[in-house]
């Protein structure tokens, strides 16, 4: 047999997995990769990104993997890239998706074991990436590499999914051995793939207590979106009659536009959530936002009743009592459900309570729509964005939110209608993962349009990647909403001070990123009121490229944009 180099093998590995993309910018410590990449990737269908900043490449796979539900690829170099990586990494950790981060070391005798003799880029690599991953390990022989590219894989899609990081010296990366004293083996191999249903004596006390039940409340988390649950969540409540709302990570698990669907930040929701004596929490820990699944957001535990939906065991009962756990595959579950529900009873009418919450969302609905009905207005409003995208945007289009008070002004007025069609670091809150998560969207899905409204703050940390954009030729549009300033901070400021300080430092000098798009090959556009917002997005896609629209908004508004008094309700833990 031939002598193949780590590179290659590693390579192979990855091709066994199904990988399509390595995310990685160019180094000598793991130059062999990069040649097999050359040689060998029209062949196994690989592509080399390479990306200006190692955390945009964490994040682009971030969101390739939610659009996809797929595992993907990240690699750095020694030292200072694989540093870079670790905040990609750990908003990945945070949002459950399973991103397989790849480093080099020096060689082997220039390992971290020597890192006291002062060698150039050795760092502790393993005990820095750690806390940030599910799972890390280090190949200390080229035979070892297809074990432990499968130990990353298995780690990153057991139970919850998340990162893991492999460490690899570039001496064993440039080592040949032969090639066939190794196994490459392929995922239904040596991990389950399979969906994994609950047990059916449960499923039958679960059907029981639903149909007992004189409200239920269906509420999705992320975990209902990564198993791309959307049409068994929306068959279920169809037949019970029962409202569904979700958190902001899982907008989109059924469309906004549905008459069973409860917006996360109106009334409406906090009303199913709370008065509803049997709650159905699909993928979803009820964590900090949901206010721990405890009044008032949700029911007092000893009245309200619940049903837990969870690939993690461990996540169950994790802030409120569990009544009935079901544990494996969301999607599995719910099919089991219903028809476990189909058996028992017929199909019942929408509860009469959907009519109270839809009269309240629909009031909701129009202060929201009477705050943005002068389109004349300059300068405009976020949420003047966000109308004319829903209008100008197909169905299947994937919307990116990134920023502070931007981001409240998206939730508010995007209109979600497909699951795994909204991505936003809910649960980290990372600023600048806007650009970098519409190029892993793109990558993921090149026929549909990609998206982001951002604020002009969140843009400035990685805005360099539009230059990726432009070399991979991924038509993004990026529309920057400019206040020129850290707009969530002077809210923070004004709350906690009544009063605003020159010395806190929220302001920004004018940038027109319209101008800084045009000189880095995109389209540039700039806009100030509502009506602008269409021709400008036509112009866009019509000019094939990757566009930023320079949007000047209204600083005074975005102070304290719609739902900022849930956003800081739920972090501070006070509801009144």
């Amino acid at each position: 047999m031939s002598e193949i180099t780590g590179g290659e093998l590693l390579l192979r590995c990855l091709h066994a997995e199904g990988i399509q993309y390595v995310n990685a910018i160019t180094d000598g410590t793991y130059m062999m990769v990069i040649e097999a990449i050359e040689r060998l990737g029209d062949e196994l269908g690989i592509k080399l990104i390479v990306p200006r900043h190692e955390a945009a490449a964490a994040h682009a796979c971030d969101a390739y993997t939610r659009v996809t539900g797929e595992p993907a690829v990240v690699m750095a170099c020694a030292g200072p890239g694989a540093a870079n990586l670790l905040a990609g990494l750990m908003c990945a950790q945070a949002e459950g998706s399973p991103v397989i981060a790849i480093t080099t070391t020096r060689r082997s005798d220039m390992s971290d074991s020597y890192i006291h003799q002062g060698g150039m880029q050795v760092s502790h690599h393993l005990d820095i990436f750690r806390p940030a991953v599910k799972w890390n390990g280090k190949v200390d022989h080229w035979a070892r590499i297809p074990d432990m590219i499968r130990q990353a894989f298995r780690m990153a899609t057991s139970g919850r999914p998340g990162p893991t990081h492999v460490l690899i010296p570039e001496d064993i990366i440039s080592q040949k051995g032969d090639e066939g004293s190794v196994d490459i083996w392929t995922p239904e191999k040596y991990r389950v793939t399979a969906k994994i249903p609950a047990d059916p004596a449960l499923i039958r006390q679960a059907a029981e207590m639903l149909i007992d039940a004189e409200l239920v409340n269906i509420h999705c988390g992320n975990g209902a979106e990564r198993a791309g649950a959307s049409n068994e969540v929306l068959q279920l409540a169809e037949y019970l009659g029962c409202p569904v709302t979700a958190t902001i990570r899982a907008r989109g698990i059924i469309p906004d536009t549905h008459a069973l669907s409860f917006h996360p930040t109106c009334m409406s929701r906090i009303v199913a959530n709370s008065q509803a004596d049997l709650v159905l929490a699909v993928g979803t820990r009820l964590g900090e936002l949901n206010m721990w699944g405890k009044p008032p957001m949700f029911g007092e535990p000893g009245k309200q009743k619940l049903i837990q939906i969870d690939t993690e065991p461990t996540h169950i009962g994790l802030n409120k009592p569990t009544d009935i756990p079901l544990v494996g595959d969301a999607r599995c579950i719910l099919s089991q459900l219903t028809e476990a529900v189909k058996a028992l009873t017929g199909k019942r009418p929408p509860h009469e309570k959907i009519a109270e919450l839809r009269m309240i969302q629909d009031e909701w609905q129009k202060e929201l729509d009477g705050l943005v009905a002068d389109t004349q207005q300059k300068p405009m409003l976020t949420g003047q964005i966000l109308t004319a995208c829903n209008d100008f945007f197909g169905e299947d289009a994937v919307f990116v939110m990134d920023g502070g008070n931007t981001t409240l002004w998206d939730i508010h007025y995007h209109i979600a209608r497909q699951q795994r069609s909204v991505i936003y670091s809910m649960n980290y809150g990372h600023l600048g993962t806007g650009l970098p998560y519409a190029i892993g969207a793109k990558l993921a899905l090149p026929d549909r349009h990609v998206y982001c409204v951002t604020g002009d703050s969140a843009f400035g940390f990685n805005m360099q990647e539009l230059e990726t954009a432009v070399r991979n030729n991924l038509p993004v549009i990026i529309i920057v909403a400019v206040d020129g300033a850290y707009g969530m901070e002077k809210s923070a400021q004004l709350r906690q001070f009544g009063r605003e300080a020159d010395w806190f430092g929220h302001d920004h000098a004018p940038v027109r990123y319209d101008q800084l798009a045009n000189a880095m090959g995109c389209h540039g556009e700039y806009v100030e009121t509502g009506d602008d917002v269409r021709p400008a997005l036509e112009r866009a896609v019509q000019s094939g490229k990757p566009a930023v629209i320079h949007a000047v908004v209204d600083p005074d508004a975005n102070v304290d944009p719609p739902g900022n008094w849930l956003w800081a309700a739920a972090r501070s833990g006070k509801m009144e």
